[in-house]
């Protein structure tokens, strides 16, 4: 950025320009009007941090000091788990009168911390931030500035700090318990690497289960890589594929539960290229309840998640907190079994 130029002065028209896009596209991107392909996302969100581009309608706020801003971070812009949640959270934002800005930060620690770090700045009236990792320090600065910090799909390890999840108790169990009754004798994890709070929370509460019903619990059961976390369905098909063609079908799990749901369809993919029947040889699940889950051959068998209740839940919580009202400061939403054909 040049030495002196203030973010006031930075034009929509700079960032596109920087980062080799139209200004449509900018647009597109931080309003959400259209789709817009993951490369092109990471290039317009580093332009906009470089260049500290606020846009006008949260400049304008910051002017007139209405505190109408809700600065939204996600670990992906393209995850259709967020974005079921985020047309809630944004919908009632603006009935409301508020703008939410939506900024990703590609389960990047370091990206995210910038973000927080830019965030003390503009003062918004509130910062809600989706799973999250190494974030404590950045966060603690922005509550001492005043700013209202939510932190959402995530269990706060500060009681005084809000936050919203989903329970990864309840759902395990019922998992487990399922798996046990269709007589699979071995049940494996399918995710990516355990680095953001609800993945880790998820593995914990996994391996706690599989104890409570005698299945192994242990390392030979959990299948990790850090590539699962973008590209899902691509791959989450070639993970399981090297998977299959390298290891020992007697060592490997007979049951997988996936971390979502376009791993478990590439993982599908990959086992019927390998000769296995789904179900009988293997049973698979995945997590989110996408629309697609209910329509892959076999139905997807998944656990559901309320995206739009989180999204309503979620604006609760940040309006209850806005106005100083007392709130639930964990509050936790129930999960789902949808068992179809894939188990």
């Amino acid at each position: 950025m040049t030495k002196g130029r203030s973010s006031k002065s930075v034009t929509i028209k700079q960032v596109a320009s920087l980062a080799g896009v139209s200004p449509g596209t900018v647009s597109n991107m931080l309003n959400g009007t259209a789709p817009v392909a993951k490369e092109t996302v990471e290039r317009i969100t580093n332009a906009i941090e470089e260049l500290h581009y606020v846009p006008n309608v949260i400049a304008s706020s910051l002017r007139s000091k209405t505190g109408k801003v809700i600065d939204v971070l996600t670990p992906n812009m393209n995850n259709t788990f967020y974005t079921r949640i985020l047309s809630t959270f944004t919908e009632l934002a603006d009935k409301n009168g508020y703008y939410a800005r939506v900024i990703g930060f590609e389960y990047s620690v370091e990206r995210e911390k910038r973000v927080l770090s830019n965030l003390q700045h503009h003062m918004p009236a509130a910062v809600v931030i989706f799973n999250g990792f190494g974030d404590e320090e950045e966060i603690y600065k922005l509550i001492k500035r005043g700013i209202k910090v939510i932190l959402a799909d995530r269990v706060s390890q500060d009681d005084s700090i809000p936050s919203i999840s989903f329970d990864n108790k309840k759902i395990f169990n019922d998992i487990v318990k399922m798996f046990k009754k269709k007589g699979y004798k071995k049940i494996g994890l399918f995710t990516e690497l355990p680095q953001i709070q609800n993945i880790r929370e998820r593995m914990d509460n996994f391996l706690c289960t599989l104890k409570k019903y005698g299945y192994p619990a242990d390392d030979s059961v959990v299948f990790a890589r850090e590539d699962l976390r973008l590209d899902n369905l691509k791959n989450g098909y070639q993970y399981m594929k090297e998977i299959l063609e390298e290891k020992d079908k007697k060592e490997l799990p007979d049951a997988w539960v996936a971390s979502s749901d376009l791993l478990a369809i590439g993982m599908m993919k990959a086992a019927r290229e390998n000769g296995y029947s789904i179900p009988g040889e293997l049973g698979i699940m995945g997590f989110d309840n996408i629309a697609v889950a209910e329509y892959v051959e076999p139905g997807l068998t998944t656990a559901e998640q309320g995206q739009e209740l989180m999204g309503r839940e979620l604006w609760k919580m940040v309006v209850g907190l806005l106005k100083g009202d007392k709130i639930e400061k964990k509050k936790v939403l129930p999960q789902k079994l949808i068992i179809r054909g894939s188990c």
